[in-house]
């Protein structure tokens, strides 16, 4: 009878499937495996955004992921496996990387602005969390057991 009522209730009200792009990547934490993951990552989106938003997704992920290599080699916490999954969304690239290694530190997270420094003076390293919150919209951070999830959106311009 359910059968029977669907069909004669008209067309379908859900919206039709779209094709887009989606990436997903187990890899072990090492630099190598990074620079592998972020070229297979360009090669699935460029036909699909920008060259602007591309660079800005890298960029943020090169941050993200060769962060958890490095404090993963360094504090021998967990297997070294990451896993990186994006999907194309109508608001952006929306973005997870989960791995089993330390916890972030929380001050990572909140919210700053960039002190005022003579460029000459600018020390080597540690801005890449300032990127991150400048390049990403909805960052949120959790976890659970012994696993880290890091999510965000990376907003896009589609190609026409």
């Amino acid at each position: 009878m359910a059968h029977t009522e669907r069909q004669n209730a008209g067309p379908d009200p859900r919206p039709a499937t779209r094709v887009r792009p989606m990436f997903h990547r187990v890899l072990h934490a090492d630099p190598q495996e990074v620079r592998r993951a972020l070229t297979d990552l360009r090669a699935r989106f460029a036909p699909a955004i920008t060259a602007d938003t591309l660079g800005r997704l890298e960029l943020v992920l090169a941050e993200v992921m060769n962060n958890v290599a490095e404090h993963s080699a360094t504090q021998g916490v967990g297997s070294g496996a990451m896993h990186l999954c994006i999907v194309m969304q109508d608001g952006g690239l929306s973005c997870a990387i989960t791995d089993d290694g330390g916890k972030l530190p929380a001050d990572c997270l909140k919210p700053r602005n960039l002190p005022a420094i003579d460029p000459l003076d600018l020390p080597e390293g540690g801005f890449g969390w300032f990127l991150i919150q400048g390049l990403t919209q909805s960052l949120c951070y959790y976890r659970e057991d012994h696993r880290n999830c890091l999510a965000f959106t990376v907003p896009y311009q589609q190609l026409s």
